[in-house]
């Protein structure tokens, strides 16, 4: 518990006017008591303190702005060209692929994944029809199925470093059409 303080008072602590503090306690100011006609308000200082501090957190990150009022589109497109500029630096760094790019990846991983499996069956089955040990079996089914990821992880690999450089080649002639249009300017 604080320092029990008169409205006028917590006005002079804090550099408001008393008629702003009243404000204060109309939008929920916690009080002691008093504030009737001619009786003098009492505020704890210790409670109106951290009230302030936490209406001045609300006011400042509140989603409770009313939608379509001129605060909360000017915090929307603040967002949204904070959100528009990282991407531009997520491109210009090379971060961002286009998804077709990813897409066509994607499939492409999945079709040579899909194929080794299932050439699977035929690959292994003359070899473990032979063996009647089930941990020889299982050590065959374990390396054929490394092989397959690692022919999988080789693929992607391939896959990316052959995007990387077509993007690194975009790159470099985004940026010298740059330079020479700034030459042409200048």
């Amino acid at each position: 518990m604080g320092v029990t303080v008169s409205k006028k008072m917590f006005a002079d602590m804090i550099g408001k006017s008393p008629r702003w503090v009243s404000k204060l306690i109309e939008d929920g100011l916690p009080v002691i008591g008093g504030g009737g006609r001619g009786v003098a308000v009492n505020i704890d200082s210790e409670q109106a303190i951290n009230w302030l501090v936490q209406h001045e957190l609300r006011k400042r990150v509140s989603d409770d702005d009313e939608e379509g009022s001129s605060a909360d589109e000017d915090r929307q497109l603040k967002r949204v060209r904070r959100e528009k500029l990282q991407l531009e630096i997520d491109t210009i760094k090379g971060n961002l692929l286009p998804f077709d790019a990813v897409e066509s990846i994607l499939f492409q991983i999945a079709s040579v994944y899909g194929s080794q499996l299932d050439a699977l069956a035929s690959s292994v089955a003359s070899d473990l029809a032979t063996i009647n040990d089930p941990t020889e079996i299982r050590q065959r089914l374990f390396s054929e199925c490394r092989r397959i990821r690692a022919a999988t992880a080789d693929q992607l690999l391939l896959k990316l470093s052959t995007i990387n450089h077509e993007i690194n080649g975009l790159l470099g002639t985004v940026s010298s059409d740059s330079v020479s249009a700034a030459d042409e300017d200048g």
